[in-house]
């Protein structure tokens, strides 16, 4: 039980420390808000993209595949997304006002909702709970499912943020926000450069890992240093939807499932990350890329956070005491 908890709080309490350290920079005036917004629209436009593409272009395509795994993974994020996409929009029928006044759509709390309960933060999540648990050989499904729906993941969230920004301008502007998104095209490269062969010289792959390492580290701090504990309550209907689509409803469904299916040990264990771990990170750096109530995702992201450490512990107490998944 220890065991667990441990792994459970080393998986989500590094996020929180960075998310805490942008928010004592803020308060301390050592970053001003406006100063980390800039920071997060950099972020998303460079590192990010890095990092996707360099968590494909490391994965091991070759060994531990596993058909099923990846498949499951892959229609029931498309199950979790098309629930939320036709549902949060029945739920959710107001608008909001940000902290600085700001107005927001009801279609912008839609988007962010959406986003925040089929995408999660399989990147920090998956390898390192299962390498914690089975250790890093067999932690190498959980690498291989990472870049198979990472990328799934950043597909669905910019036609979930393009949608309900250019609906009314058709179809074909929802598409072309997809093909500029440099998180696509961060995917799109590190596919085209692992299936050619090309092999990066040394300080050059050396130089590439050491920026991507800032991605995430960076788009924590930054969206610490945008929190504000005053505004949770304007939001308190929105949060709980969200933390409760994320964190209970989509693993409730999706990991019994695939238990019933036979899915055990290492296996399972990712796939229930991928359903129980809390918001991705970059939901909130692409809210706010897109003015979509980035207020509102932040918080999600942290809640989800921190709610995350006695979901993943109950989740892998409860898989281990039924004998699903062996430790």
């Amino acid at each position: 039980m220890y065991q667990n908890f441990y792994i459970s709080i080393n998986a989500v309490l590094p996020l929180i420390l960075c998310m805490a350290a942008g928010y004592i920079f803020r308060v301390a005036r050592l970053a001003s808000e406006d100063f980390c917004r800039r920071c997060n629209t950099f972020c998303f436009k460079t590192f990010l993209p890095l990092m996707i593409f360099m968590n494909v272009y490391n994965s091991d395509l070759k060994s531990a595949i596993q058909p099923g795994v990846f498949l499951f993974g892959v229609l029931g994020t498309l199950a979790i997304f098309l629930a939320a996409f036709l549902l949060i929009p029945l739920i959710v029928r107001s608008g909001s006002t940000q902290r600085d006044g700001t107005p927001v759509t009801a279609a912008s709390r839609q988007a962010v909702l959406i986003q925040s309960i089929f995408r999660s933060n399989f990147v920090i999540f998956g390898y390192q709970v299962v390498a914690n648990v089975y250790g890093s050989e067999r932690a190498a499904v959980a690498s291989v499912l990472a870049a198979i729906v990472v990328p799934l993941f950043n597909i669905l969230a910019v036609f979930t943020l393009e949608y309900f920004t250019n609906s009314r301008n058709g179809f074909s502007s929802v598409l072309k926000g997809i093909a500029k998104n440099p998180l696509i095209w961060g995917a799109i490269l590190a596919f085209i450069f692992k299936f050619s062969g090309i092999v990066f010289p040394q300080p050059v792959y050396t130089g590439l890992s050491n920026m991507a390492s800032i991605a995430t580290p960076l788009a924590l701090v930054v969206l610490g240093g945008t929190f504000h504990f005053d505004s949770l309550g304007k939001n308190a209907g929105a949060l709980t939807l969200g933390v409760l689509g994320k964190i209970v409803i989509a693993p409730l469904i999706m990991v019994p499932i695939a238990a019933a299916l036979g899915f055990r040990d290492a296996n399972l264990l990712s796939l229930m990350i991928v359903f129980a771990s809390p918001t991705a990170v970059n939901s909130y750096t692409m809210a706010a890329a897109y003015k979509h109530d980035p207020e509102l995702a932040g918080q999600l992201v942290v809640m989800t956070s921190i709610f995350s450490m006695l979901s993943v512990f109950g989740w892998i107490f409860v898989l281990q005491t039924m004998g699903l998944i062996a430790i």
